[in-house]
């Protein structure tokens, strides 16, 4: 086995708190692993900023600035700033994808999908 896979098979085992994460650092400093991830409470998970995104429109037609503001109630774990860049570009591909449209500053959800 690499040592790259056992290091990340710990840096896992960490993520799961409590003793086993106290157990997962103190072999990852045995392996001179010294720089260590920073734990993420609530990660994202593979959707969700479309769910969150197509959630919010379903009230309605809303700017930007309205949606990013949905997200950051939501999501507490990141900065807002960079959650206006993670919404810009989940609304591009919601856009391409046909689920979304957008007039002016206006975004809204295709109306083939307000009741599901």
């Amino acid at each position: 086995m690499q040592d790259r896979t056992i290091n990340n098979a710990l840096l896992a085992l960490r993520k799961q708190g409590g003793e086993t994460q106290e157990l997962a650092e103190r072999l990852l400093a045995m392996r001179g692993v010294n720089h260590l991830p920073r734990i993420i409470e609530s990660p994202a998970r593979r959707g969700d900023m479309k769910r969150m995104i197509l959630g919010a429109l379903r009230d309605g037609p809303k700017t930007r600035k309205e949606l990013v503001a949905h997200v950051v109630e939501r999501r507490t774990d990141a900065p807002s700033d960079r959650l206006y860049w993670r919404v810009d570009a989940a609304l591009s591909r919601l856009r391409i994808g046909g689920l979304v449209w957008r007039e002016g500053r206006m975004w809204g959800i295709v109306e083939s999908l307000r009741n599901l």
